[in-house]
């Protein structure tokens, strides 16, 4: 099961990857999903998939760095907090 949102940090590794996934509802959910390098928002719910929109990537692309930053900021964070117990 999928958090609130999901961001996948690493999406120049997959041809298809879920940038994000937000829940809506019971069984209903939205995803932002990458597929070569065209953006996609999906529906999916009890009743199947569907293609809602074409997402232009000037407005994914951004996102995404925003993300990769925070979570490298993150990371550096709790290696320096690592290192402060080593010592």
């Amino acid at each position: 099961m999928l958090n609130r949102s999901r961001i996948v940090a690493a999406t120049g590794r997959r041809l298809v990857t879920v940038v994000e996934s937000t829940a809506l509802a019971q069984n209903m959910t939205v995803h932002v999903v990458k597929v070569g390098d065209r953006y996609y928002l999906i529906g999916g719910g009890s009743a199947g998939v569907t293609h809602i929109a074409d997402v232009p990537s000037d407005a994914v692309d951004p996102y995404i760095e925003t993300q990769r930053k925070a979570l490298g900021e993150h990371r550096d964070a709790v290696l320096r907090l690592l290192q402060r117990f080593r010592q």
